[in-house]
């Protein structure tokens, strides 16, 4: 008679969190998906910490350096990503002061002037609001993208309007 042995979760556990850096949440719902109870559940979660195979603080700078340096995601959207993995606005906030200011806003001044490379034929205003868009959208600073189009001479001032005339004419 074959033994029915439940199996064993913690390993598991172990094994998923081994594969690539998870967070807290991240295990809960693979646990729940394994219908672990909710007493189990804890006590993996607790052995899983003690064994350094979760560390919510480690998840957070692993995660703002992959999304800063590959995916270019400014502190708004990286914030959000942390937050929506339920990670505490302070172990947030610890992993955003990694990021080197300098690299950043010349990271950042990079992406926008790759973007701004792709709609340089339409008119002025139209590239603006674009710009700020897709800057909005990767998550970066509204103070910075409105430093970056000043810097490359772009406002919403009478001149601007004058040279989308000349444009179109």
């Amino acid at each position: 008679m074959a033994s029915t042995k439940s199996p064993n979760h913690l390993q598991q556990a172990m094994q998923y969190c081994a594969l690539a850096e998870r967070c807290t949440q991240d295990v809960m719902n693979k646990l729940m998906s394994w219908e672990v109870s909710e007493d189990e559940g804890l006590e993996i979660l607790e052995k899983l910490r003690l064994e350094k195979f979760l560390d919510d603080t480690r998840y957070a700078n692993s995660f703002v350096a992959d999304k800063w340096k590959l995916d270019v995601w400014g502190r708004g959207k990286i914030r959000n990503g942390l937050f929506q993995k339920g990670i505490s606005d302070l172990l947030i906030q610890h992993a955003l002061d990694t990021i080197d200011q300098d690299l950043y806003v010349a990271g950042m001044e990079n992406l926008l002037s790759k973007k701004r490379d792709t709609i340089r034929m339409e008119p002025l205003i139209s590239q603006m609001k674009k710009i700020i868009s897709f800057g909005n959208s990767r998550g970066f600073e509204e103070e910075l993208i409105w430093q970056w189009l000043e810097n490359e001479g772009l406002s919403f001032d009478t001149n601007n309007s004058l040279e989308d005339e000349d444009q179109r004419n």
